[in-house]
């Protein structure tokens, strides 16, 4: 039953929607007022029927999400937008006629790679918090394989093993990560918790109240936006790295025999690590 674990350490994680990624530009909101927002004129949807009353295109967990605006002012190159819904920090979408409703896109100008990641990492969290398993896999490539020969067809079965078994995940990132880019890789340094509902009771699955698990992410840069390529330094339930090639094996991963001895010495302690945590079993 531990192996559902690790399907919350993919919240970073992807498999494509029939929906293909589409490529746009984007650009930050800038307030100038209660409720009201500089943006270029370009954000306006020219398919909007109104001259006051418009709409734009927010950029929402690298989807789009339609806004009902209006237009308090013509500024040059600029409006004044009015609107109760937009916030600091979002980013609204250039030319957004004929985007629809949550289509996927990859932003191609108007953010650095880093804030990029960055939103990448919030979008992922928000789909295992709904715990929506085609969501949660839209980030991960095709190619992906770890030091622990992970790949994207072993950790799909255990992400959706993970949706049966735990209930109301939670990620706690618990400071800003520390991202490197080099060219189309990057390295993300992140420390956190992730913790979810177990008979009845919540624990942490991922780090503790007193340390948090620190983790390296490998990314690349592909058309369609940064894709996990790699993970490193997990710990479940505390247990050295290495623990999750033993627990992948009940999801397909093959193990040399003495893997698989080794994975039978582990289970007790595994059992009682999870005991302590969630309750013994019914």
């Amino acid at each position: 039953m531990i192996v559902v674990i690790m399907g919350l350490l993919v919240w970073f994680l992807p498999v494509d929607r029939r929906d293909a990624t589409i490529a746009v530009k984007v650009t930050d909101v800038m307030p100038a007022g209660e409720n009201l927002w500089l943006a270029p004129k370009g954000v306006l949807d020219e398919g909007s029927p109104h001259e006051s009353r418009r709409e734009v295109v927010r950029l929402n967990h690298l989807r789009t999400e339609r806004l009902s605006v209006h237009v308090e002012e013509h500024t040059g190159d600029g409006l004044v937008l009015r609107s109760v819904e937009l916030c600091a920090g979002d980013l609204l979408i250039l030319e957004p006629s004929g985007l629809r409703p949550g289509q996927p896109v990859v932003p191609k100008a108007g953010v650095t790679p880093e804030r990029l990641i960055r939103l990448t990492l919030e979008a992922g969290i928000a789909a295992v918090t709904a715990e929506d398993l085609a969501e949660s896999m839209r980030f991960l490539s095709r190619d992906y394989r770890d030091s622990l020969e992970l790949t994207n067809h072993v950790l799909a079965n255990i992400l959706e093993r993970t949706y049966r078994e735990f209930d109301s995940p939670r990620i706690e990132l618990v400071e800003p990560p520390e991202i490197q880019v080099t060219g189309d890789q990057a390295l993300v340094h992140a420390n956190l918790r992730v913790s979810a509902v177990y008979r009845g009771r919540r624990n942490y699955l991922i780090g503790d109240e007193h340390q948090p698990n620190a983790v390296r992410l490998m990314l690349s840069r592909l058309p369609e936006g940064w894709k996990l390529s790699g993970v490193g330094g997990l710990r479940p339930l505390g247990f050295d790295e290495e623990f999750l090639r033993l627990l992948a094996a009940q999801v397909g991963l093959g193990l040399s025999q003495a893997e698989e001895e080794q994975r039978q010495r582990a289970c007790m302690p595994c059992r009682q690590r999870m005991a302590e945590r969630f309750g013994p079993a019914p």
